[in-house]
């Protein structure tokens, strides 16, 4: 009897714990802020934080991918609460009402490019249409339509190509003529195929790229003292990017698709970072495109 009794208080004990603990995962995972992020290189901070478990102890966790358009996918079905972007990315959003900057990361000074097989002067007098590589649904399709308009080239005819940087890379430029809406770190590898820039982030006067960690305001409300903390993680690791580039270099060049030191550092160039003081005349520009600033942290 005793020995039954025993067994059954045994069994209540495990009972108890594993219910226990299951709720005690739950509400863990429910103050988990899952964000979606890509390689670029104004988000390399995040991947040398993370490789050097520095995000560990807090509540967000990265997801790493490789086309921009994921962003909206993950976010749509709950997958997410947050994603590192553009402000093009969220404007493209059916109802981003509730998706806030919380940080601004970077301005793009010519990470963002325009490439072709052949000279910009040799595209205008072409006859046939001309195919564009470009990830569809991302500021891939803002990019090119200000470069069309820039250049003055609506009179010719393009066959718009939806395609990952993956496929892109894949394709010879030996073939007839071609654009592709490429950004760091993959502009090194068209260039050493042969591809020569036409327009960037650099060069264009009507677009302007500004990179931002962009959440859902629900997950922000009574817990920004914890997005401080990752912006001081961010900080801390950009600091150890300027200290020593080739130890931050040897420890996030695993996402960086083959893009060597060189290439890498060539691309930190191309940015403008902003994930320090105020920057009002960047702000600005985000109010005249309808995004709301009133999460940023200050």
């Amino acid at each position: 009897m005793k020995k039954t009794y025993t067994i059954w208080i045994l069994i209540a004990l495990i009972t108890m714990t594993a219910v226990a603990g299951f709720f005690y995962y739950s509400r863990s995972d429910e103050r988990s802020i899952k964000i979606s992020s890509n390689p670029w290189v104004g988000f390399t901070p995040f991947i040398y934080a993370q490789e050097k478990g520095w995000l560990d102890k807090t509540p967000f966790k990265f997801m790493w991918l490789v086309d921009l358009s994921d962003n909206s996918r993950l976010y749509d079905r709950g997958f997410t609460q947050g994603f590192t972007a553009t402000q093009y990315e969220l404007l493209r959003f059916k109802d981003y009402s509730r998706l806030k900057p919380v940080f601004l990361i970077d301005r793009s000074y010519g990470a963002d490019a325009i490439l072709s097989n052949h000279p910009l002067s040799e595209l205008r007098t072409e006859k046939e249409p001309i195919t564009v590589y470009l990830e569809l649904g991302s500021l891939d399709e803002d990019f090119f339509n200000a470069f069309i308009h820039e250049n003055k080239l609506e009179n010719l005819k393009f066959i718009l190509k939806n395609s990952s940087q993956k496929t892109m890379t894949t394709i010879s430029p030996s073939g007839p003529p071609s654009i592709m809406l490429t950004y760091a770190p993959y502009i090194s590898e068209f260039l050493n195929k042969g591809y020569m820039t036409i327009a960037s982030t650099r060069t264009m006067k009507s677009f302007s790229v500004i990179d931002a960690l962009y959440v859902d305001e629900r997950f922000v409300i009574g817990r920004e003292d914890e997005y401080r903390e990752l912006l001081s993680i961010f900080n801390k690791a950009l600091q150890q990017f300027k200290n020593d580039p080739h130890e931050y270099y040897e420890t996030i060049h695993g996402y960086l698709e083959g893009q060597s030191y060189d290439d890498f550092m060539e691309s930190t160039t191309q940015i403008q970072w902003l994930n320090s003081g105020t920057h009002k005349e960047i702000e600005d520009q985000l109010h005249m495109q309808n995004v709301s600033t009133d999460r940023l942290l200050r």
